[in-house]
């Protein structure tokens, strides 16, 4: 990141925390509208007018929670009547705990409570305590009241601005959606329009998903706290469905009250495990298995980059942090997605894998890390054919490991060791079977070039092709390859040559071979990095005898397959 680029991320994340008053209902608004979006399209498309279908969701809206804070508060107001009560029980079970088990802990706590009394001046001289006269300060009515409502009328101020703009966002979502269009430019009407398509879809999805995950998850866990005992069943099953909503901490917060409930309530720890139990099973089983099944990777976003963005959201605005960093880290995503400009935080919120398949995968390989790397080989072969996992997962880690080894940024044993790595993930893999039954199957002489890699091209031509019969001559002396080539009665020759030496060595080979064997198929199997080169290499090739040039095990295997010939009669 340049000084211009950090500069520009410190003044965001300045106007960020400063415009905190501003900002945040700002967010909470655009986050409920989009909640309310479809059921007010839905009755649209029922045919009820605009003002009327936004009337219908808002105001039902409002009413359920009205009625639910009622319970709630109805609830809780019992709850507070109880609260002594329930703390004076807490308080005799935890002194029986430590009488019964952790006697020694409350001896060494009392000897560490009089080794301070030790160091304590006014204990050792037994100074009396001078003391203190509180004065009242007397208050005016205005001042009264300024304490006793400030309280309630920040919220209720937060509240209601929310609402406003709510409403008014509901009401104007197309001239909201003009304005954007208008301020980013008209040039730019089909990418805005593609983007905030794709925001909507993602966000109001994600929102409602966790709406109706969030409920249900409230409905069980008030089911099974009625079944278990624990007093204000409904109380509890309401907060945990509300802070589920809050990424990581909801659930544990959620279950922190009614397990101390459990705790004063109950004579004996049965009910305590229980009520934790059932958060803990609960949460696992839609954590793990259905919210993964509902919502997969619709989001678009991966699991560090959601937990990264509430901790930075939560620092940054508190609660209301916790709870905007879900949706606001997919609109962002979704945003980076259609924007070039942008790509950079596609790559960082992303759930797609942050390299290429290819660069994967040899990175895993140059790391060591073979069982990985073999993973990622046996999901393509599942998804695709082994040539295909050939051509575009082995082939292109062998020309990432030639052009690493001739820029110098390899030393000659890793390119050993990485090449053995990768032939025993090649015969790992599974075989091809033959498609030539019936057929001879075509003697081939295999040469390689220059160096292991090139061995490594022929033993995948070798499982690739079954139909044919591939002998591959080991990295030896040109003489030595000429002579054992003049003695084979092979019907064919292919020559391997992934490095710049080893395609020097292949023409030598190809005017050599051709002066041997004028009618003899010479085909040379050279993947290239990029077509251009590949044309000009060929090129040479050809000038030297080539009967063809090939650079993906798919086209050597149709060479080789189109030679075998059928049984005689």
């Amino acid at each position: 990141m340049t000084l211009r680029n950090f500069g520009v991320a410190a003044l965001i994340v300045v106007s960020l925390a400063l415009g905190k008053p501003v900002l945040m209902p700002v967010a909470l608004a655009f986050y409920l509208t989009f909640l309310l979006t479809p059921p007010s399209d839905w009755l649209e498309r029922l045919g009820l007018p605009r003002p009327l279908s936004v009337a219908v969701v808002l105001g039902s809206t409002l009413a359920a929670c009205a009625a639910l804070a009622s319970v709630l508060i109805t609830q809780a107001a019992g709850l507070a009547t109880q609260i002594n009560t329930y703390s004076a029980q807490i308080r005799g079970k935890l002194a029986s705990v430590r009488e019964g088990g952790l006697g020694g802990f409350a001896d060494l706590q009392k000897s560490f409570n009089d080794l301070g009394k030790a160091f304590d001046p006014d204990w050792v001289l037994d100074a009396a305590p001078s003391p203190v006269r509180i004065v009242a300060e007397s208050a005016s009515p205005l001042t009264k009241a300024e304490h006793a409502l400030g309280p309630v009328l920040g919220p209720l101020a937060f509240a209601t601005v929310v609402v406003v703009m709510v409403l008014f966002m509901l009401a104007h979502r197309e001239d909201l959606r003009g304005r954007l269009i208008q301020l980013v430019g008209p040039g730019n009407v089909t990418l805005t329009t593609r983007t905030m398509a794709d925001v909507v879809k993602r966000v109001s999805f994600l929102l409602l998903t966790q709406l109706y995950v969030n409920a249900a998850f409230g409905v069980v866990i008030a089911l099974g706290l009625y079944f278990i005992g624990v007093p204000y069943a409904l109380l509890w099953g309401t907060l945990a469905a509300m802070l589920r909503f809050v990424p990581l901490l909801g659930t544990l917060v959620a279950a922190l009250l009614p397990t101390v409930v459990a705790l004063a309530v109950f004579p004996g720890w049965r009910e305590v495990l229980l009520t934790a139990g059932l958060f803990i099973g609960v949460d696992v089983l839609v954590a793990n298995l259905i919210e993964p099944w509902i919502v997969g990777k619709r989001t678009g976003v991966s699991a560090l980059a959601l937990l990264i963005s509430t901790l930075f959201w939560t620092w940054l605005w508190g609660p209301l942090g916790l709870l905007l960093a879900t949706p606001i880290t997919v609109s962002a995503a979704a945003v980076s997605r259609q924007v070039p400009a942008l790509s950079f935080l596609q790559t960082l919120l992303g759930d797609e894998t942050g390299l290429e398949s290819q660069v994967n995968f040899y990175q895993r390989v140059l790391a060591r890390a073979g069982r990985d790397a073999l993973r990622i080989a046996k999901r393509y072969v599942a998804s695709g054919s082994l040539q295909r996992t050939y051509d575009e997962l082995l082939v292109p880690t062998l020309v990432l490991l030639a052009a690493d080894e001739q820029s110098g940024a390899i030393e000659a044993d890793v390119v050993s060791r990485v090449v053995g790595d990768l032939r025993d993930i090649l015969r790992k893999l599974p075989t091809v079977r033959s498609s030539a039954e019936g057929r001879v199957r075509l003697r081939v002489l295999g040469i390689a070039a220059g160096s292991e890699s090139d061995g490594l091209l022929l033993e995948m031509l070798a499982i690739g092709s079954p139909g044919v019969n591939l002998s591959a001559l080991g990295v030896s002396e040109r003489a030595t390859v000429i002579a054992a080539a003049s003695e084979s009665e092979t019907q064919a020759i292919c020559i391997a040559a992934l490095t710049p030496g080893a395609k020097v060595n292949a023409r030598f080979y190809c005017r050599r071979l051709r002066a041997l064997f004028p009618e003899r198929p010479i085909w040379v199997f050279s993947p290239e990095p990029e077509g251009k080169r590949l044309k000009e290499a060929a090129a040479r090739l050809r000038e030297a005898g080539a009967s063809e040039v090939v650079d993906s095990v798919r086209e050597a295997t149709r060479l080789l397959e189109a030679d075998v010939s059928p049984l005689s009669a």
